[in-house]
């Protein structure tokens, strides 16, 4: 059995007011040969703000054109932000997902977030890809809920 080595994750934040959030993002990937979250962090990178449309690149990805204009999210490689370093099971993954961090604070503070679209490249052993994505907009918040999961398209 393979191991997951790498991911490449696309997310476009919506063009509505208010879209972007300053609060942390994570991508959670698991399955029954385990499973991780990983912060979706860039140093002196305002990544979520409204209308980006960012790739984000942690661990080892063997398509090269998928790293072209990627950001490498803090401690994304050879540390623990380093997807091989937790020998989750590659074929067994059968749950990827996106978190914002919640705040406890009242709604009208809530630093909600609009996702407009998402797409996640996993990668294994050379050769090895899975791709899971959700194109429908979707709102992120203590009022509308933390997290969306992905199906996988390929």
């Amino acid at each position: 059995m393979g191991y997951l080595r790498g991911m490449v994750v696309r997310l476009r934040t919506g063009d509505a007011r208010y879209a972007g959030t300053d609060d942390p993002l994570f991508l959670g990937v698991s399955g029954g040969a385990g499973g991780r979250e990983f912060p979706l962090n860039v140093r002196w990178f305002d990544d979520a703000e409204r209308r980006s449309d960012v790739r984000y690149a942690l661990g080892d990805v063997w398509d090269e054109a998928d790293l072209v204009g990627a950001k490498r999210p803090l401690m994304a490689d050879a540390s623990w932000n380093d997807p091989k370093l937790f020998y989750v099971g590659f074929e067994a993954i059968d749950r990827v997902y996106l978190r914002k961090q919640g705040e406890r604070r009242p709604f009208a503070e809530d630093d909600a977030y609009q996702l407009d679209f998402i797409e996640v490249r996993l990668y294994g052993d050379p050769g090895a890809r899975r791709v899971f994505r959700c194109t429908t907009a979707i709102w992120l918040g203590i009022r509308y809920g933390l997290q969306v999961w992905l199906p996988e398209v390929g």
